[in-house]
């Protein structure tokens, strides 16, 4: 299985790459997983890539008493607090790296279910050798662009915020690979609206090409919005009429 090597890592143990080095290494974990995966435009079987080829230990379990929780993946080996049988919290041992996805949070949405798994693999892969002490202080790490030749600081993200941000991308790129996203767009493009181009007043086609494309790959439609957003296949303003709940879609893609 594909690592990422340690000198990857910032002194607090917590991933410190650029987008396009985590878009490289998810796409390099996905041609060792099977080595044709890019010939055919598919869905990726997340059960067997997260179990068989990962080699993650999961676990269903509820996580909280209000369904608020999705995932968690253990960084450490100990008692974790769980919610049992009669729904009042109980501690279960889980060995370092195994995940629980809370299938009641997800709604037994597949979409949500593989989206959680994929995000909790990536701590389970990311953040295991973190240095916790170090996490609950307030350091800031910038975030930051080149433009004109002077550093331009786009966001300031503290060591947690990074570990969720990874996180999420790593999701989105195993799931969604560019290539996929571009040729399955173009193919519903010519389908749905052909000679015709997306525009503000087309609210309802830009969600129908968006749910031809998620279907097919087996994605939440907000989280392949998110998608097309990040790929400029739409611009932000057509994303922003989409009118989608960005706190209550938060961990569904970033």
């Amino acid at each position: 299985m594909i690592v990422w090597d340690k000198h990857a890592y910032n002194e607090c143990g917590v991933l410190q790459v650029k987008d396009e080095e985590l878009e490289a290494f998810a796409y390099a974990q996905l041609r060792d997983y099977k080595k044709d995966f890019f010939k055919t435009v598919h869905a990726l079987d997340v059960d067997d890539f997260v179990e068989n080829y990962l080699k993650i230990n999961v676990q269903f379990q509820r996580l909280s008493p209000n369904n608020s929780r999705y995932g968690m993946t253990a960084i450490s080996s100990g008692v974790v607090p769980i919610m049992n049988e009669e729904n009042k919290p109980d501690l279960r041992y889980f060995q370092k790296g195994t995940i629980c996805v809370d299938l009641d949070a997800c709604n037994n949405d597949n979409h949500i279910i593989g989206f959680t798994l994929i995000h909790e693999s990536g701590h389970s892969q990311f953040d295991l050798y973190v240095n916790k002490s170090l996490l609950d202080g307030e350091t800031y790490i910038n975030d930051e662009k080149l433009l004109d030749g002077k550093n331009l600081i786009v966001k300031r993200r503290t060591q947690k915020d990074w570990m969720e941000y990874h996180a999420n991308k790593y999701a989105s790129y195993i799931l969604m690979p560019a290539q996929f996203v571009r040729k399955l767009y173009k193919q519903k493009h010519d389908e749905i609206m052909p000679g015709q181009r997306l525009g503000v007043r087309q609210r309802k086609l830009i969600w129908k090409m968006i749910y031809a494309v998620a279907e097919e790959l087996n994605v939440s439609c907000t989280a392949m919005a998110w998608r097309f957003l990040t790929l400029g296949i739409i611009s932000q303003q057509l994303f922003d009429v989409l009118e989608i709940n960005h706190k209550k879609e938060e961990t569904a893609m970033k």
